[in-house]
């Protein structure tokens, strides 16, 4: 018979951890340091009971597992933080006016795909994403006259003009390090600025915003870079 591999017993810290960790809400809390530890230990405390299979939990004992946890999670977003603040810091960036988006059904793309291709040394700008169904292509005006002549304009299922593009050129940390790129579309948003698409290219992060909010999401992120450039000083 098949020796049956005994199960090591889960303590009150790892059980607390599991809980919380699965709600991304008090997560953010514990690493903002806004959790009260003994409400949030008297809350979770039958779940803990039910994952350690006792009956009675000491309600200290989870509380000094929150606090620990919470220690850690400051520690590891005080790193990360420090990790954003140097790559945004070593960012430059570029803009490129009058591009538009197109989302071109996929089947009569590839098949006029070769046409597509012998235009590309005329084009100012070009981006190709491929989707389930579709292509996205941003590209610059004149080139996106070409495309739409070349797939027929039954084929294009969306078309948005009047678009612009930010390019946020950064060092190769950008690929290792989380959270970049919702640092950059955090702050943006909350400064009412809307990203038509988001595409990335090594390190290369492209924005797509309407023309008119062009200069001010320029001007929003160059002072970004700025300031924690002085940080770093």
């Amino acid at each position: 018979m098949p020796r049956e591999v005994k199960q090591e017993p889960i303590s009150i810290a790892e059980a607390a951890r599991l809980i919380v960790g699965s709600r991304p809400s008090i997560v953010d809390g514990l690493r903002q340091g806004v959790i009260n530890f003994s409400a949030l230990a008297e809350m979770i405390k039958e779940q803990v009971m039910e994952i350690v299979g006792k009956q009675s939990v000491n309600v200290d004992s989870i509380k000094m597992a929150l606090m620990r946890y919470a220690e850690e999670l400051k520690s590891k977003k005080k790193l990360l933080e420090e990790q954003i603040t140097e790559v945004i810091a070593k960012s430059i960036l570029e803009l490129k006016n009058d591009v538009a988006v197109l989302t071109v059904d996929q089947k009569n793309f590839i098949v006029r795909f070769d046409q597509i291709f012998k235009s590309l040394n005329s084009f100012r700008f070009l981006q190709l994403t491929q989707g389930n169904e579709t292509f996205t292509v941003v590209t610059d005006l004149q080139s996106k006259e070409k495309i739409v002549e070349v797939v027929g304009q039954k084929s294009i299922i969306l078309e948005i003009e009047d678009q612009s593009v930010i390019v946020i050129i950064s060092p190769h940390q950008i690929i290792e390090v989380p959270g970049v790129i919702a640092y950059i579309t955090d702050l943006l948003s909350t400064n009412g600025v809307n990203i038509t698409q988001i595409i990335s290219c090594y390190t290369d992060t492209l924005l797509i915003v309407d023309r008119k909010d062009a200069l001010r999401a320029y001007q929003i992120l160059e002072n970004k870079i700025l300031s924690l450039r002085k940080m770093l000083k």
